[in-house]
């Protein structure tokens, strides 16, 4: 069984003047609570949620003898989870200042804080008694509701704009079963490469293009003028146009994951996987691309969304699984044309998208326990479909494509 966990964030309606005031005056002496118990926890080295309670509770509910008590509980929450995170980043050299700072503030409520009226509103706990918040609920927040996923008892509140911004997190424990079968991922600049069964498939995203696309457009529109609303409209369409094709893609790998009942194995990236990438690159948009790129966000997605359809994934180590040949561990060599690699050893040449996918199953089925890998016969030759986007972007499976497509064998 696995415990699977996604936050749902919900908009209110406009507030009414008297309930903005209420909930701005109590997003206010939140923040202060907040601030100083972050202060005295930092200061006195206090992390603990507990210890933290135990030492400023009493004085904080004197000092504001009107604020619900559980807000008192729920600050301590926060600050200590700021507090610990701030001391994270501070061992790995990457926090930004000297302390922990408070610039923005969310609500933390408990189980005695809020209750829900139905599922399109709550009510919530405040210094000026219960307020009824009526809230806008969305195809995701309903997708959720119905979906058999339990809802959290501690939501947490952002104040923006006259409205409520509601996050709500939702837990549902999910049951992975396999019948033996692999799906191996790569994942690259250019396209995803699935390989299903004895078939790979190289799905085309395109990321390259739509980076360097979006790019040379705010070059052009900030030497026109310099307006902080295009840069934000040609970052969210560039974000949204990248998270599309992200999503899909990973959809379409947990369908057939679903499907064959496999095993999903993705590579185990490293949390500063760009940043090693482009430590020897000096070219600016190469650099640039490699960090748009979005590698770790793209194996993200695809486990989650698996995981949401209960196929089981494994990550594997990918060092190396580009360059080596998956039959005999010689090393490849670069074959008659780009991205085409060649074994000097067992002459086998093919594309180096198809070496990786073949590297990770080995490697996922060696970690298994399973014989690895033996030498291709000539009659058994691997089939690999090249998939434009307008082929699969609206496809819901791979076995559900028609093949209007480009296939190739591997070259023995």
């Amino acid at each position: 069984m696995i415990k699977l966990t996604r936050t749902v964030v919900v908009p209110s309606v406009v507030l009414t003047k008297r309930k903005w005031g209420i909930l701005k005056e109590l997003e206010s002496v939140y923040e202060e609570v907040v601030r100083e118990l972050v202060t005295y926890g930092f200061e006195n080295d206090v992390r603990s949620f507990t210890r933290l309670k135990k030492c400023k509770y009493h004085e904080l509910r004197r000092k504001y003898p009107q604020m619900p008590s559980h807000y008192i509980h729920t600050a301590c929450q926060d600050a200590s989870t700021r507090i610990k995170s701030f001391l994270k980043l501070k061992r790995k050299k990457l926090a930004k200042s000297d302390k922990p700072l408070v610039n923005k503030t969310t609500i933390w409520l408990d189980d005695h804080l809020w209750k829900p009226l139905g599922y399109a509103a709550i009510k919530v706990a405040t210094h000026r008694g219960w307020i009824t918040i009526e809230l806008q609920p969305h195809k995701l927040y309903w997708k959720y509701i119905n979906g058999g996923w339990k809802l959290r008892t501690q939501p947490k509140l952002k104040i923006k704009q006259r409205r409520v911004y509601v996050y709500f997190t939702f837990e549902k424990e999910i049951e992975v079963e396999t019948d033996g079968n692999v799906i191996s991922v790569d994942v690259n600049e250019g396209n995803v490469t699935v390989k299903v069964l004895d078939k790979v498939y190289l799905l085309q995203i395109d990321i390259k293009r739509l980076t360097l696309g979006y790019a040379n457009y705010r070059e052009i529109t900030q030497s026109i003028k310099s307006n902080k609303h295009i840069k934000r409209v040609i970052h969210g369409r560039e974000r949204n146009r990248k998270r599309d094709r992200r999503y899909k893609v990973a959809n379409i790998i947990a369908n057939i994951a679903k499907q064959l009942n496999a095993v999903v194995v993705l590579e185990d990236l490293p949390k500063r996987c760009p940043r090693n990438m482009i430590s020897n690159v000096k070219d600016r948009k190469l650099r640039h691309r490699i960090y748009q790129a979005g590698f770790r966000s793209l194996v993200k997605v695809i486990e989650e969304k698996c995981l949401e359809k209960g196929a089981h994934v494994v990550k594997v180590n990918p060092r190396g699984t580009s360059s080596t040949c998956p039959f005999c561990n010689s090393k490849l060599m670069r074959g008659d044309a780009p991205r085409q690699l060649k074994c000097p050893k067992c002459n086998v040449e093919m594309g180096r998208d198809v070496v990786a996918v073949l590297n990770l199953e080995k490697r996922y089925l060696t970690l298994e326990g399973h014989l690895p890998f033996a030498p291709m016969p000539d009659e058994s030759a691997l089939e690999v479909a090249v998939l434009p986007m307008k082929e699969w972007m609206r496809r819901k499976s791979l076995p559900q494509i028609q093949y209007a497509t480009v296939l190739n064998k591997m070259k023995r």
